[in-house]
């Protein structure tokens, strides 16, 4: 804590989460981390909580729908990684099943096709094929999933290669 005034006054707590609110969302549990690894009291970050709950600077329902839109359009996750991913977020179980269920794994399994397809680049070698299956577990998706994907893969490659 390089120079920084004590947060020992309400005040002063609750400056220093919208501070934090300002560049980024923060989960409830990460804005009471922060502020108490600044050394804020308990009484303090609760009453602070209340205030941004009650404007709606925290909200972790909508922040977890933020964040797994992000994982799954951007970073490209499957849905059990982005579940480990709230969850270490401190979003609760109740929050993150109701927003796994506005994602579609019909259109995750799509995504995956793609995905795998660049991944191997007709390299369907048994290394090649592991090293793939690993990677996309590691990214949360199901290996039943994965293997479906690849055999989707393949069927086009020998379709477009006999044809």
């Amino acid at each position: 804590m390089r120079n920084q005034k004590p947060l020992d006054t309400y005040e002063k707590v609750k400056e220093k989460a919208l501070r934090l609110l300002e560049f980024r969302s923060h989960s409830e549990f990460e804005l009471t981390q922060k502020l108490r690894h600044q050394g804020a009291k308990d009484e303090h970050i609760e009453d602070t909580l209340d205030f941004c709950r009650r404007y709606g600077f925290v909200n972790d329902k909508a922040y977890a729908q933020r964040k797994a839109a992000d994982l799954i359009n951007l970073k490209k996750y499957g849905l059990r990684r982005v579940k480990s991913e709230l969850k270490a977020k401190g979003i609760s179980n109740i929050i993150i099943d109701e927003v796994m269920l506005e994602f579609d794994t019909d259109e995750e399994c799509d995504v995956l096709v793609g995905l795998v397809e660049k991944k191997l680049r007709g390299d369907f070698s048994d290394k090649n094929s592991e090293r793939c299956i690993r990677y996309f577990i590691y990214r949360g998706y199901d290996i039943y999933d994965i293997r479906n994907a690849m055999n989707i893969v393949k069927e086009r490659s020998d379709y477009s290669d006999g044809v």
